[in-house]
């Protein structure tokens, strides 16, 4: 189990994805738990199928968006769940954001680097 690997990879999944360089959704999809949810920056809840919707719809967006991970912070972790922090950041030529996120990942060892997302909260930085 790797959660930092696990952060980063699927950020660099979304960066291909926005970019519209990503071939499928399969290393998302493998990843969000059936509970999935995440509460976005501006306090607004999407479950799993809606986040795969809004990020399936958000093919191709930004050729130029650059995303990264950083400050990634463990808080807890047990035998079956792995609470942690990071910051996203996402660079464009004209501007971009940060925005503090708390991720609970579950233990499965079927998943890439043995963890799911469980549920995942966002808080604005800078916009």
């Amino acid at each position: 189990m790797d959660w930092v690997r696990e952060v980063d990879e699927l950020h660099a999944f979304f960066e291909t994805w926005f970019r519209g360089a990503a071939d499928s959704m399969e290393r998302m999809e493998a990843v969000l738990a059936p509970s999935f949810t995440i509460v976005g920056p501006h306090g607004t809840t999407m479950d799993r199928d809606e986040t795969i919707e809004a990020v399936r719809t958000a093919f191709g967006r930004s050729v130029t968006l650059r995303i990264r991970t950083s400050d990634h912070h463990m808080i807890s972790s047990t035998s079956e769940l792995v609470v942690a922090r990071y910051i996203e950041t996402h660079e464009l030529p004209d501007g971009g954001n940060r925005r503090l996120s708390t991720v609970v990942f579950g233990l499965d060892e079927h998943a890439p680097n043995g963890l799911t997302w469980l549920s995942v909260h966002e808080t604005w930085i800078d916009q």
